[in-house]
């Protein structure tokens, strides 16, 4: 029997590479009025931004010091009510992806491809808590 993906269906999003967060979050909310959602800084390299179509995202995902930055660059993202069966599923249909990435308290995620080679990544809850 054919599996149904476990998106969340209430929440999307894409993300963009920056060399500086705070600069992209302030470009956003200044020039289009985006609310932030959350943000973790420069800390955490990660900031997210209300798009005015309810239930989106853009993610600001900033690159690690001395990064090649490549405008344009970014991350189609969906977030999965359980990464493993997600993960499963695209295996069963041939799709490349990664090994799932737990960062603790926080997200796990992985990566896949699609059939040009473009980046679609897979959000869940944190599947480790401390």
């Amino acid at each position: 029997m054919k599996q149904k993906f476990p998106f969340k269906t209430d929440y999307m999003y894409f993300q963009y590479h920056v060399l500086d967060i705070e600069r992209a979050r302030d470009f956003y909310v200044n020039t289009f009025d985006f609310k932030v959602a959350w943000d973790g800084g420069k800390e955490v390299g990660w900031c997210e931004l209300d798009l005015p179509v309810k239930g989106t995202r853009l993610g600001l995902n900033l690159l690690p010091e001395g990064s090649k930055f490549v405008s344009g660059s970014g991350v189609l993202s969906f977030e999965v009510t359980d990464l493993d069966k997600a993960r499963e599923i695209l295996k069963e249909k041939g799709v490349p992806s990664d090994e799932i990435i737990d960062i603790p308290e926080l997200v796990s995620y992985f990566n896949a491809v699609d059939s040009e080679g473009n980046k679609i990544q897979f959000v869940g809850e944190p599947r480790i808590k401390e």
